[in-house]
């Protein structure tokens, strides 16, 4: 006899987002404009020295963020913050920013699409 077993989903994809210092002045997200389905996650990469973090500030009426609302601060090169957009996140437009460096202009879009 031959054992079947279904095979289990394809994980949801990568987006590596870095958070670059351009100047000491200039900060910002690389990519900001973001397009994640379910299942994807975001990978928020540290590359500079000043730290940074991710905070949601206007999103859906449908998203319940909870605790990912306000991501950690990441200070040394090369350190990661993962989300995973899950049923916290509604379908549309999700702005985030750098709340440190918001006034400096590192702001980004995340586009949840169903």
């Amino acid at each position: 006899t031959v054992a079947w077993t279904r095979n289990a989903p394809p994980p949801g994809k990568l987006i590596v987002v870095k958070m670059v210092d351009v100047s000491a002045t200039q900060f910002k997200f690389e990519p900001a404009a973001i397009v994640a389905t379910a299942g994807d996650t975001i990978r928020f990469e540290q590359t500079g020295a000043m730290p940074h973090n991710v905070d949601f500030r206007e999103v859906p009426a449908t998203s319940k963020l909870g605790e990912a609302k306000t991501g950690p601060f990441l200070a040394a090169a090369g350190e990661k913050y993962d989300l995973v957009i899950d049923g916290r996140f509604g379908a549309g437009l999700h702005n985030f920013t750098c709340t440190p460096h918001e006034a400096l202009g590192m702001k980004g879009t995340l586009t949840v699409k169903k």
